[in-house]
């Protein structure tokens, strides 16, 4: 939940123990095919690229950048 001075609360969906790992789940099922220039421009990285994103955009990378169809 984002609060009006910028911060942002997360609860966890259920009780957590003292030491427990907590892991962040950055696209919902509805998502799960969301393309990778939208992800990016969101969270600031894709997941599963190892490769750099300067050289990606660069290279206009069909990543990023959609490609014409041939006619």
């Amino acid at each position: 939940m984002r609060k009006v001075d910028g911060t942002v609360e997360v609860r966890a969906g259920r009780n957590l123990k003292a030491g427990e790992e907590l892991l962040n789940q950055y696209r919902s099922e509805a998502d799960e095919k969301m393309p990778y220039h939208r992800f990016f421009t969101r969270y600031g990285f894709v997941p599963g690229i190892t490769e750099n994103i300067p050289n990606l955009l660069q290279d206009k990378s069909t990543i990023f950048f959609a490609q014409k169809a041939e006619v």
